[in-house]
């Protein structure tokens, strides 16, 4: 099964269970998500899953639970947060970004003693791949707060990554021009403080991407990834969406990269 759509996505996702949920702020009712966590006592390694969805509140955090509770099967102890997105009040700049950062320290601070602190994991899928890669940047200004969260992943994976929101904002799709208004919250902030800096990040980076990806070009990948000399792994036959469901080919391929960091050294 190759180049799903996000509504078969979707209706995969919609059966997962997780365990708990939990609320890591208070400022709006968007703060709050979902865990999964494994058989036995841990400690785990862990997973902190940022969700796509061009940053709309179109688009809420059930999608990824089918690919959250592979990972917890797979023994991951796995945090889904909800952020503020484009179209609820604090959506944007800076209260996305600030969501993001809170959510890992949530996780951190409530969980980290039943993680494994050498398997500690981030990792994003599209808009959720970019805010991924910020939090793990060293940028100046607001982003240094979040560089204590960063230093606690061993390694950060994106999956079909948004790595350069000013170029990406320039196409007239529907996600890009959700980055346009993303862009266009953040007035008086340069816009390359809203995305992730190559030479700038924290942990080790592993990037998924497909030349067939019609949401996201594969050039986000790879301009970034040749000036971070990061891993770049081509899934040649994906669609933007098989990479966050574990019955497709993509994403049969990204769970046992996955799985082998649950289990490696």
């Amino acid at each position: 099964m190759n180049r799903i759509d996000f509504v078969e996505l979707l209706n995969h996702s919609q059966s997962a269970r997780h365990t708990e949920s939990a609320v890591y702020g208070a400022e709006s009712p968007s703060q709050f998500g979902q865990i999964w966590r494994p058989a036995g006592a841990g400690p785990y390694p862990a997973m902190m899953f940022l969700h796509g969805g061009c940053w709309s509140s179109a688009f809420d955090l059930v999608h990824a639970r089918g690919f959250c509770q592979a990972l917890a099967d797979s023994g991951f102890l796995v945090w889904l947060p909800e952020y503020r997105r484009l179209g609820e009040v604090g959506g944007g700049w800076p209260g996305t970004f600030f969501d993001v950062r809170a959510a890992a320290h949530w996780f951190w601070t409530t969980w980290g003693a039943l993680i494994d602190p050498d398997r500690g994991f981030l990792a994003g899928h599209s808009a959720g791949a970019h805010l991924a890669l910020w939090l793990n940047g060293s940028q100046s200004g607001l982003a240094t707060r979040v560089q204590d969260s960063a230093k606690c992943w061993r390694q950060v994976l994106a999956l079909a990554p948004i790595t350069d929101l000013e170029d990406y904002a320039r196409g007239q799709a529907a996600c890009q021009l959700m980055g346009s208004e993303l862009l266009a919250s953040a007035k008086g902030i340069t816009p390359a403080s809203l995305s992730p800096q190559p030479t700038q990040m924290v942990a080790e980076v592993t990037m998924f991407y497909s030349p067939l990806d019609a949401i996201v070009p594969p050039e986000q990948s790879l301009v970034f990834g040749a000036a971070a000399d990061c891993e770049l792994i081509e899934l040649s036959q994906a669609g933007h969406f098989d990479f966050v469901h574990p019955e497709t080919a993509a994403g049969r391929r990204v769970m046992r990269f996955f799985k082998g960091l649950c289990h490696g050294p």
